[in-house]
C-alpha cells in the first residue's frame, strides 16, 4: 500500500472554453485540461505546459469565468468548467 504522503496527486480534469486571442494561441476552442491544482494559477500553468510559452503568457492576462464568477487571482479555486477570456479592445 502506497504511503499517502508520497503519493502523486491525481490530475484534476477541467473543461476549458477559449475565446478570441487565447483560442488562436492554443489552436482550439475547447478542451479538457488535466491540472495539478484546480486554481486559476494551476489552470494557467497547465495551459502554458500544453500549448507553449505564447499561450502561457497570454493565459496570465486572461480572466477566468467559473460558473457566474469572474476570477483573476491565481489562488482562486475554479470549477470543472471554465471560460478563458483575454483582454478585449473596445471601440
Amino acid at each position: 500500500m502506497a504511503d499517502e504522503s508520497t503519493a502523486t496527486p491525481r490530475p484534476i480534469p477541467i473543461n476549458v472554453r477559449y475565446f478570441a486571442a487565447i483560442a488562436d494561441a492554443t489552436g482550439c476552442r475547447t478542451e479538457t485540461l488535466d491540472v495539478a491544482s484546480a486554481t486559476v494559477g494551476g489552470l494557467r500553468t497547465a495551459i502554458g505546459d500544453r500549448h507553449g510559452s505564447r499561450a502561457g503568457d497570454l493565459a496570465q492576462l486572461c480572466s477566468v469565468l467559473s460558473g457566474d464568477e469572474m476570477l483573476r487571482d491565481a489562488d482562486a479555486a475554479v470549477g470543472g468548467e471554465v471560460d478563458l477570456l483575454p483582454p478585449f479592445a473596445g471601440g
